[in-house]
């Protein structure tokens, strides 16, 4: 059996400019031939502050080892290093920053080879969000149900109040929810509704982007709407550290209705 495949390991030297031999490829049972380095607990970290999880718990980074026969390596010890300044991580994976905000390179290593990197977004502290669209839009929606059935844009912006030079928020995760009649829709329940991105992909957690926004639309499937004129609750949350910030949720209102006759 071969290594899983995606967690091909490169020479250190790649990117620290360590030399390595070819003969520490770890072709043999036992040794190690990949690192597979999924991610992080969260797409950002707070500039000046550790990495944490969506609860705000510190939390380490973490990868897995594996020989050639794509056995895992329990005792593999792995460590975490960057090529960019400003950055720590200490013995036990925790990744610590002083970077401004913008993003910085993360390798798993081994007895000199790493994984491929990957890339975490450095951002200011969010402490702060709003609506930058119409909270109170209608949907004058059509009879066949057809893909036009969309409100408009439903926008929010993530900004940080104590960074005058960067208060954008960058990669901090907004979840969006629609609640009807009292009664919060399951994420992946379109029997009436569906969040959507801009593009289209449905979901209903984003990432704010470069400019601190996140913006989603309401996919109404009107044949299966109760009644030819209703009402859907759209909400925005974000948390810093397991509590909200200030203005979360954001709250927008959705009337739907069929045209005027």
């Amino acid at each position: 059996m071969g290594a899983p495949r995606g967690r091909g390991l490169t020479p250190v030297a790649l990117a620290l400019g360590l030399a390595v031999g070819c003969a520490e490829l770890g072709t043999d049972p036992g040794q190690v031939a990949s690192i597979d380095f999924t991610g992080f607990p969260y797409p950002a970290v707070i500039t000046g502050d550790s990495l944490r999880d969506s609860l705000g718990v510190v939390t380490p980074l973490s990868a897995t080892a594996y020989d050639a026969r794509g056995a895992v390596l329990a005792d593999a010890v792995i460590t975490f290093v960057t090529p960019d300044t400003g950055v720590t991580i200490d013995a036990l994976g925790r990744l610590r920053t002083t970077r401004r905000p913008g993003s910085l390179r993360v390798f798993a290593s081994v007895d000199g080879l790493q994984s491929g990197g990957r890339t975490l977004l450095v951002t200011a502290a969010p402490d702060t969000m709003y609506a930058t669209s119409a909270t109170a839009p209608t949907v004058t929606y059509t009879i066949p149900d057809a893909a036009t059935n969309l409100s408009p844009e439903l926008a929010v912006a993530l900004r940080s109040r104590t960074d005058v030079a960067a208060p954008n928020v960058t990669g901090w995760l907004v979840r969006w929810r629609t609640v009807h009649r009292g009664d919060t829709l399951a994420a992946g329940d379109t029997t009436l509704v569906a969040l959507q991105s801009a593009a289209g992909r449905r979901g209903a957690v984003d990432t704010s982007t470069t400019a601190g926004a996140s913006t989603r639309r309401l996919r109404i499937f009107a044949n299966r709407l109760p009644a030819a004129i209703d009402t859907f609750i759209v909400l925005a949350e974000v948390r810093r550290h397991g509590v909200p910030v200030a203005g979360s949720p954001v709250r927008f209102t959705v009337r739907v209705a069929p045209p005027a006759p």
